[in-house]
């Protein structure tokens, strides 16, 4: 068995490693929540589409529709952060939400304290 004292000491992590930790964390999380094989199968889906049309290069129809994949995932930020602004809990000034609110108060003031058998 190994002491303490004999491990080689490990310095923590600075704050701008822990900074950049985080910030891969997170990113990797929001990956996951992308259905990326369904953005691949909309790709696709797309070069097909393209090639149907006729008039457009070949080598040019994957371009195009990576381009306009490109464009659409540039508009999630702004489009995302609406809908998280939008969803955020709990709804202030928001009529139904205080009424639902004050209805869950008033039902657990009627039930009946819960009775333990023993």
């Amino acid at each position: 068995m190994t002491s303490r004292a004999n491990q080689p000491r490990i310095a923590p992590i600075t704050p701008a490693q822990a900074t950049i930790l985080l910030d891969q964390v997170i990113y990797e999380q929001v990956v996951e929540c992308i259905d990326l094989d369904a953005l691949y199968k909309l790709e696709l889906q797309l070069i097909m589409q393209l090639g149907d049309l006729g008039g457009i290069a070949d080598d040019q129809i994957p371009v195009l529709a990576a381009s306009m994949i490109d464009r659409a995932l540039l508009r999630l930020p702004t489009d995302l952060r609406g809908y998280l602004d939008a969803a955020a809990w709990p709804m202030r000034d928001c009529e139904l939400c205080e009424d639902e609110a004050r209805a869950a108060r008033a039902a657990r003031k009627r039930a009946p304290p819960a009775r333990l058998d023993s």
